[in-house]
C-alpha cells in the first residue's frame, strides 16, 4: 500500500494542494501512515466518510495528560471524539438545539455585529482582516447562540486562541497553564448558564439528553466551543480572503450569474479551512478489495477530495456556477460538522457587509502565513480599504 505522512516541509502549511497531487494522481484511496491509514481522493473520502462503521477517534489513553487536565475536561464531550450509541444519542440532543430555526433566526444580529466590526476597521489605521473584524465576530456569533453576553466576546475569543494553541502542531509550553486557566473558566461559564437557565440553547439540549445520560448540556455546549469560535473563524477568514481577490465578484453578483451563498459554498471548497480529522473504524470494513480492521485510526484529508480533478473541473479555480457536486469542506457522514449551517450564514453575512455594501473595497496586503493547525489560521491578516 502507498505512503502519506502529514508533511515535515514548512511550506505545507501554506499550501497544501501540491502535497496532494501525487497520492491524487494515483488515483487516491487508502495509503498507509505511522498513525494508521490515510484517506485521499474525493470518491474514497465521500464512501468512507459516510460508512457508519468509520466512527469517531476517542481520545488517547490517559486523556490529555495531567498537565492539560482541564483542557482535557472541557472537551471530553467532543461529538468528534465519541464512539457509537452514545455518540449518536448526543448528537441528536445537540443537532435538536441546534435548529435551522435557531441558527437562521441570529442571521439580523450577526449582521449588525458585521457592520459595527466593519465601520470600527474603517477607522483603524492597520486593520487585520483575522483580529479586528473574523475572530470577534465568530466570538460574537457564538455568544448570540447559547445567551452570553456579547461584552464577553473579547474574553472568549481570547480563552480560545490559548486553549487552540495548545492543540496545534507546535504548541508553545510556556502558555499551557493559561491554556488550562481558560479552559476552565469556559466550562464553569457553561455551567453557569445551565444551572441559572439563561441559556435557551442549553436549556433545549438539556430536554432532549437521555435519561442518565453523564454529559450535561453545559459540557456539550462547552465542547463544541472551541470549533464554533477557532473553526469557524479560520472557515470564514478562508472564505473571505478567497472572495476579496475575486475581482469580478461583485459584477458577477449584480449580473445574477450566481448567488452569494454559492460563492460562498465555492470559496469553502477552494479553501478547505479544516486540514484532517481523524475517525477510527468500529468494526471491520470491506473496501475495494481490501479489509480495515477494527480499531484502524483513519485520517481523513478533507482538502484532497475538494482538489480532486475528477470530482471538480479544474479543481484550482474559483468558479462558483459548478455541476451540483457536494464539497466535503465540512467532512460528511455521522460525524460531519455540526456547525455548517452557522459556518455558511456567517459568511455570507461577513462577505455582505465587507464586500457588497458600495463603501471602499478591501484589498489583502501582507504575506498570508497560516498556522500549523489542524483549521487553517493565518497569524494575521492586513487589509487596506481603496
Amino acid at each position: 500500500m502507498r505512503t502519506f505522512e502529514l508533511p515535515s516541509d514548512p511550506a505545507f502549511w501554506q499550501d497544501p494542494a501540491p502535497f496532494f497531487q501525487d497520492a491524487l494522481a494515483s488515483g487516491g484511496g487508502l495509503f498507509t501512515s505511522a498513525s494508521g491509514l490515510a484517506v485521499l481522493g474525493y470518491d474514497a473520502l465521500f464512501e468512507l466518510g459516510r460508512d457508519p462503521r468509520l466512527d469517531g477517534h476517542p481520545f488517547p489513553e490517559g486523556d490529555f495528560g495531567p498537565d492539560k487536565a482541564d483542557i482535557h475536561a472541557l472537551l471530553r464531550w467532543g461529538l468528534f471524539a465519541l464512539t457509537g450509541p452514545q455518540h449518536r444519542a448526543l448528537r441528536q440532543a445537540v443537532i435538536g438545539g441546534l435548529s435551522t430555526r435557531r441558527v437562521e433566526a441570529l442571521r439580523a444580529t450577526l449582521r449588525l455585529q458585521a457592520r459595527e466590526l466593519h465601520g470600527a476597521m474603517l477607522e483603524q489605521a492597520r486593520p487585520d482582516l483575522i483580529a479586528s473584524f473574523v475572530a470577534p465576530l465568530a466570538a460574537r456569533a457564538f455568544c448570540a447562540l447559547t445567551g452570553i453576553d456579547p461584552d464577553h466576546a473579547g474574553a472568549i475569543a481570547a480563552a480560545i486562541a490559548e486553549i487552540g494553541g495548545q492543540l496545534s502542531f507546535a504548541p508553545a509550553p510556556e502558555r499551557l497553564p493559561a491554556a488550562n486557566q481558560a479552559a476552565w473558566g469556559l466550562l464553569e461559564l457553561m455551567h453557569t448558564l445551565e444551572a441559572d437557565g439563561s441559556s435557551a440553547l442549553i436549556t433545549d439540549i438539556a430536554a432532549r439528553l437521555p435519561p442518565a445520560s453523564r454529559a450535561s448540556a453545559a459540557e456539550l455546549v462547552a465542547a463544541f466551543a472551541l470549533d464554533a469560535v477557532e473553526t469557524t473563524t479560520s472557515g470564514v477568514f478562508c472564505v473571505l480572503d478567497c472572495l476579496i481577490r475575486q475581482p469580478q465578484l461583485h459584477r458577477e453578483l449584480a449580473e445574477g450569474r450566481y448567488t452569494l451563498a454559492a460563492a460562498v459554498q465555492e470559496a469553502f471548497r477552494l479553501t478547505s479551512p479544516t486540514i484532517l480529522t481523524a475517525r477510527m473504524t468500529a468494526g471491520e470494513i470491506p473496501w475495494r478489495g481490501e479489509t480495515i480492521p477494527t480499531g484502524t485510526t483513519l485520517v481523513m484529508w478533507w482538502p484532497s477530495a475538494n482538489l480532486d480533478g475528477r470530482a471538480f473541473a479544474r479543481p484550482a479555480a474559483f468558479e462558483p456556477v459548478r455541476p451540483a457536486r457536494r464539497h466535503l469542506a465540512f467532512g460528511i457522514g455521522g460525524h460531519g460538522c455540526l456547525g455548517r449551517q452557522l459556518a455558511s450564514l456567517l459568511a455570507e453575512e461577513a462577505a455582505r457587509v465587507l464586500l457588497l455594501n458600495g463603501g471602499p473595497r478591501p484589498v489583502r496586503t501582507g504575506e498570508t502565513r497560516f498556522l500549523p493547525r489542524f483549521s487553517r489560521l493565518s497569524e494575521s491578516a492586513p487589509i487596506r480599504f481603496d
